[in-house]
Parts: C-alpha cells; structure tokens; sequence
C-alpha cells in the first residue's frame, strides 16, 4: 500500500466527495451524504429530458424515453441504501440506520442486496452487509477489523466479489453470498469489481507504481476469477476506474480523467464515461458535458446508467441514461449515486 496520501476526488454527489487510499487503510469510495432520512424523504425529482443543446455525445439524438426502459435501480440515496422503479417511482429505503451505508449490488433474483456499512464512520471497521429487498433480514457477512467494501454480486448468484483491507494491502477477494469460503483473488492492490456474464473473470481498479516508483494513478484491470491471466486493460495518464461489464460481455464501461485537461469543478477534476473492448481496445468516450461516474448497464445491454452531475451544478447528483454509441442522453427523476440495475422479469442482469 502507498506510503502517502493519494487522493482521487469523483465530484459527483450530492456533496462533493473525495476518495482516498492511505496507510493507514483508509480507501476510496463514492459515498455523498445529502438525503435527509425521514418517512416522507423522496429521492425522485420532476422529468427531464435533455435537449439536443444539452450536455452530450450525440448532438440532435432524440432522447431515451422512460417508456423504453424497465426493472428496479437501488443506489445510495445519501446516508442510505434506496431502491426505486426506473421512472423514480415507488421509492423505498432498504437502511435506516445512523452513519453511512452504501455501494450496493443487486442478487441476480431480485430479492437481496448486498452494501458498504460504514456506520462507524467510513474507513473504520467497514463491513460488507446484506438485507432482504423488503428491508428485512439485515446480515454482516464479512466480521473482520478490516475494512471490507465494493461489493458485486456474481451473475450466477454463487458468489460476491468485494475489496478488503485485511492482510497486506488492498486486495480482491470472494465469498459465498453466506460470507463463508473467503478467498482471495489478487496479490496486487484492486478495488470496485464488476463480473463478466460468464462468472469467470472479474474487472477492477488498481493503482500501481510505475517504472520510477513516484505515486502512480488508478487503471482498469480484469483477472480470472482463480487469479491467473491478469490483464491492464487501460494505460493513459488520468485516473480510470469503476469498470462495468455489458450484459453480453462485449464491453467495459468506466469512467476516467483523461480528459480532464487541467478542469477541475468543485475541487476535483471533471470525469467522463468510456466503454472499450474486454481486452482495453475500441475505447470511445459516451458521456460529454458532465461530470459523470460510476456506470452500470441495463440488464438488455441497450443502455447505460451512471451518477452525473452538470458542470454547471456539480454539487446536484442525479441518475442519467445514455446509449452505448452515446445517443440518447437523458436524466432519470432519481437523485443519488452508485446505482444498480435490474429487471426481476429478465434472466440478465
């Protein structure tokens, strides 16, 4: 682990946030506070669509219509753990509790999430818990002093990938949805998973030193789910991260600095969304004229969801859309942060 202090600001919530790794163990995240938690607290804000002079790749693309898309979205609604029907309907909190509880991942059949508690105050004693979709059945999965976070549920529903402290280092591992059988992946720093559709390789960040040893920045990474073929799939200067694998395991979505070019809004620099090709060729850039993060697909693969804030107001995070040949840019009426996708009517994910 780095030596000092690295920072990775996302800027996207609905306060702005830092990201850091230190070693001392404290790790990124892309947690905001905002949301006030009481019965009558409502994520959901009135439709817009944006309009071809808005914010996006494709200037004049007609907009994605709320008709067009389907399923459930849960995602960090401030303190909380909210999940919502697509069109911003139907809003419920699965945490209620005091301190922060985020980062959440769907099970492939709907019926369980699995989330970042950082009730002890994020960084300290992080653990990965999972609740019933009603709320009920809240359960610490992984018990360790270390701190445990970014949580993906495998496509097969056998196992859950998640960043860890524990040992030396910030490493990948796996548990069983029971939190048994924890084994660990990588023997170099890796954070934020997301699975291929086939359950065998898992996407990552990592930020390792380059040929000098000076502070190096993050890049995506993908790696047998046993460990072996370690790939760097992204090399430019820039930070790169939060990779998002495609329903049909022909894309990564993730997000990067690169570029930023010196912009920075709200005290960190300004982001983007790229998709590229599972071996890191075809890179191409979807969302322009945001400040965006954190993507995840739709469970038919003909739409991303990422956090993205205007340059404009980048204190005011919201849910977007966007194609994967960066058509169709539109804002959902959901308010929040690292959101995941699902469609219980649909075997994908």
């Amino acid at each position: 682990m780095r030596s000092r202090l690295h920072l990775l600001p996302i800027l996207l919530a609905l306060v702005a946030v830092s990201l850091s790794c230190t070693s001392n163990g404290s790790v990124p995240s892309a947690h905001s506070i905002g949301v006030e938690k009481t019965a009558s607290t409502s994520t959901a804000e009135p439709a817009t669509v944006e309009s071809p002079s808005g914010p996006s790749s494709r200037p004049g693309a007609q907009a994605i219509r709320l008709s067009e898309l389907s399923g459930r979205v849960v995602y960090d609604c401030g303190d909380d753990v909210c999940e919502a029907d697509i069109d911003g309907s139907n809003v419920q909190f699965l945490t209620h509790r005091s301190g922060p509880e985020f980062d959440p991942t769907w099970s492939p059949d709907g019926t369980r999430v699995a989330y970042r508690d950082s009730r002890s105050g994020i960084n300290n004693n992080d653990e990965i818990y999972v609740v019933n979709v009603d709320g009920s059945g809240r359960r610490n999965l992984s018990r360790t002093y270390s701190n445990d976070w970014g949580p993906d549920w495998s496509p097969d529903g056998r196992l859950i990938a998640f960043n860890s402290s524990r040992g030396f280092g910030i490493r990948l591992f796996v548990m069983r949805p029971d939190g048994s059988r924890v084994r660990q992946v990588t023997g170099i720093e890796a954070e934020y998973p997301s699975w291929a559709p086939d359950a065998g390789r898992i996407a990552f960040m990592s930020a390792q030193p380059d040929a000098h040893g000076s502070d190096p920045n993050y890049d995506v990474f993908v790696v047998n789910v046993d460990g072996s073929h370690l790939e760097q799939l992204t090399g430019w200067p820039g930070e790169d991260g939060w990779p998002a694998w495609s329903p049909n395991g022909k894309w990564i979505a993730f997000t990067t600095t690169h570029d930023a070019k010196g912009r920075y809004v709200g005290g960190g620099p300004y982001r983007d969304v790229y998709i590229m090709r599972p071996d890191g060729t075809g890179k191409r850039r979807i969302v322009v004229g945001l400040i965006g993060a954190v993507p995840v697909w739709a469970p038919d693969g003909r739409t991303i969801m990422f956090a993205g804030s205007r340059l404009s107001r980048p204190g005011v995070t919201s849910l977007w859309v966007i194609r994967p040949d960066g058509s169709g840019l539109r804002r959902l009426p959901i308010r929040g942060q690292d959101p995941d996708w699902i469609d219980p009517s649909s075997s994908d994910r």
